[in-house]
C-alpha cells in the first residue's frame, strides 16, 4: 500500500489478516509509519502496484500480526457522505494512563484531500493530492503533527511519490524540525518477483539510521523474502501454503552480529470469515490469534499468550480487537 493510501484511508480489497501489527486502523498505521515500526500492508488496492512492504508481508501477517494489540483496541470508520469519513480508534491496557487513542476527519475535494486526527498525545493534519502523470499516477501531501506536551513545535513532512509500472517510489521529505528523509524505490522486474531498496537519513546526524536492499517472491501458494540491511545483517522469511486452508510460515534472522531472532508458526482458514493462526518465537513464548469478519463492515480478532517455559507463573497476554465500517 502507498503512503498516499495509508493517509487517504483509501478502500482496501476486504480478507483476513490486513492489519498492522498492533490491529490499528488506517490512522493508527500513519503513526506506526511515523514512528518507524514494522508495517504489515493489506492487499494493494485494485490497479495500484505493491510496494516495499508488501515483500514478505504474507510471513509478518502469519507471524506479527494480531499478537501485540494490547487489552483491547477499536476502531470506527463512519462514511457520512461520498466525500466526507469520520473515524476514531483506541487501545490500551486496564489503567487509565495507557490509553491511547484518537478521532479525525478525511474530506475529498476532486483530487485533493484533506485530513485532520486529534490523538490522546498530539494533532495531525495534512493536505495533498493523487493525478495521473506521464502515463503513471503522482501524489503529494503535505502533513504537520504538533505536540503541546513536549515542546518540540510544528513538524512539517511531504509525502510524494510515483509509480509508473514497473516502477514505483515513495518518499517521506523533512520539511520543519523534522531530522529524518525517508524512502524507497521499487521495481515489480517480473510477474511474481520485488526488487526494492529502502533508507532512512538522518540529517541531524548526517547518517543513514538504516538502508536496506531486499527481494521477494510469490506465486500464490510461495512466498519468499530476503533482506539484507545495513550493508551486514541478512533477514529472510518464507510463507507456504499446505492446500486450500493450511499455511505455514518462518522469519529469522540469517546472519546478524546482534542476537539472532525468529519466529516460525502457521495457520488455518476456517472458512471463508474466520482464521486461526499460532506462533512461536525465540524467546520460547507461545502466541494464538483467532481472527473473525461478522460481516463485510464487523471485524473481531482475540489473542492469547503464555511463556512455554514456564505456563503458570511466566507473562500471560490476552486482548481483543473491534473494527466497525459504515
Amino acid at each position: 500500500m502507498s503512503l498516499k493510501q495509508r493517509l487517504s484511508f483509501k478502500k482496501r480489497k476486504s480478507g483476513l489478516g490486513a492489519q498492522t501489527e498492533e490491529g490499528g486502523s488506517s490512522a493508527s498505521e500513519t503513526t506506526k509509519y511515523l514512528n518507524d515500526e514494522e508495517i504489515i500492508p493489506g492487499p494493494p488496492a485494485e490497479g495500484d502496484m505493491p510496494t516495499f512492504f508488501h515483500i514478505g508481508s504474507l510471513a509478518k501477517q502469519c507471524l506479527i500480526s494480531g499478537y501485540k494489540i494490547g487489552t483491547w483496541h477499536i476502531d470506527c470508520t463512519t462514511n457520512v457522505k461520498d466525500k466526507v469519513t469520520l473515524f476514531s480508534y483506541g487501545s490500551g491496557k486496564p489503567a487509565f494512563r495507557n490509553v491511547w487513542g484518537g478521532v479525525g476527519m478525511r474530506q475529498k475535494w476532486g483530487i485533493f484531500d484533506m485530513f485532520q486526527v486529534w490523538q490522546t498525545d498530539n494533532i495531525m493534519g495534512a493536505v495533498g493530492g493523487r493525478s495521473k502523470l506521464v502515463g503513471g499516477t503522482a501524489n503529494a501531501m503535505l502533513w504537520a503533527i504538533y505536540n503541546p506536551r513536549d515542546g518540540s513545535g510544528v513538524k512539517l513532512q511531504v509525502y510524494s511519490g510515483y509509480e509508473h509500472s514497473p516502477i514505483k517510489f515513495d518518499l517521506i521529505i523533512p520539511v520543519l524540525n523534522v531530522p529524518r528523509f525517508l524512502g524507497y524505490a521499487l521495481l515489480h522486474i517480473a510477474k511474481n518477483y520485488l526488487l526494492a531498496f529502502r533508507m532512512d537519513y538522518n540529517f541531524r546526524e548526517r547518517a543513514f539510521d538504516k538502508h536496506a536492499i531486499c527481494g521477494g517472491y510469490y506465486n500464490g501458494s510461495t512466498e519468499l523474502g530476503l533482506k539484507f540491511e545495513d550493508f551486514k545483517d541478512w533477514r529472510g522469511s518464507i510463507f507456504q501454503r499446505l492446500g486450500k486452508r493450511w499455511a505455514v510460515a518462518f522469519k529469522a534472522d540469517l546472519y546478524t552480529e546482534q542476537p539472532k531472532k525468529f519466529a516460525v508458526g502457521g495457520q488455518y482458514q476456517i472458512n471463508d470469515n474466520s482464521l486461526i493462526k499460532a506462533t512461536v518465537r525465540d524467546t520460547g513464548f507461545l502466541g494464538l490469534v483467532y481472527q473473525l469478519n461478522l460481516t463485510e463492515n464487523i471485524g473481531i480478532t482475540y489473542h492469547v499468550g503464555l511463556e512455554l517455559k514456564d505456563p503458570i507463573k511466566g507473562e500471560h497476554r490476552v486482548g481483543i480487537s473491534c473494527s466497525l465500517k459504515a
